[in-house]
């Protein structure tokens, strides 16, 4: 496409494209929280958020129904987040036995237990698990998110969930 017509269409959809991009935003606190749960480092997180945004950015005039934004977004990141995996588990393989110390009081003990059964399972289970129950979305726009069926899912969900009750009950 030539600059003339895209500096057409920006003026011609520029408040309906604002306003998109205002409300892109507004997820960026959900993309975060998913985006810890999957990757299980802050400084990744931020990293694959601000990725998931810069992809948006240049894709947004893809998305079809614009009420799915949370949904699109959520597949955006997951899908970079296990592009990234795959590009890095070619170049490196690391040890990730760091551990925390854990911090006075039940709560935090037990929120570091569910961390670590979490840490525990695949990607995709922990993906699943944080985008249905943590990030609140339904079976179809998980799977929306995940690029996998709605049968998968469940799947995922119901092994992840008994791995950690397991692994809960174990310690």
């Amino acid at each position: 496409m030539d600059t003339a017509k895209v500096t057409e269409l920006a003026h011609r959809e520029a408040p309906a494209r604002d306003a998109l991009i205002d409300e892109l935003y507004m997820h960026g606190p959900v993309l975060l929280a998913a985006a810890r749960l999957i990757t299980l480092d802050d400084d990744e997180a931020q990293d694959l958020v601000q990725t998931t945004f810069e992809i948006a950015l240049r894709q947004l005039d893809g998305l079809r129904d614009p009420r799915a934004l949370r949904a699109w977004l959520l597949r955006v990141q997951t899908r970079e987040a296990f592009r990234v995996v795959r590009r890095l588990r070619r170049l490196v393989s690391l040890d990730g036995h760091v551990r925390e110390v854990p911090s006075v009081g039940s709560d935090a003990a037990q929120r570091i237990d569910v961390r670590d059964g979490l840490a525990r399972l695949p990607r995709r289970t922990r993906a699943a698990i944080a985008l249905h129950y943590l990030v609140g979305l339904s079976v179809p726009d998980t799977a929306l998110a995940l690029g996998v069926s709605e049968n998968t899912v469940k799947s995922q969900v119901r092994t992840g969930l008994a791995r950690l009750r397991e692994d809960l009950h174990d310690d």
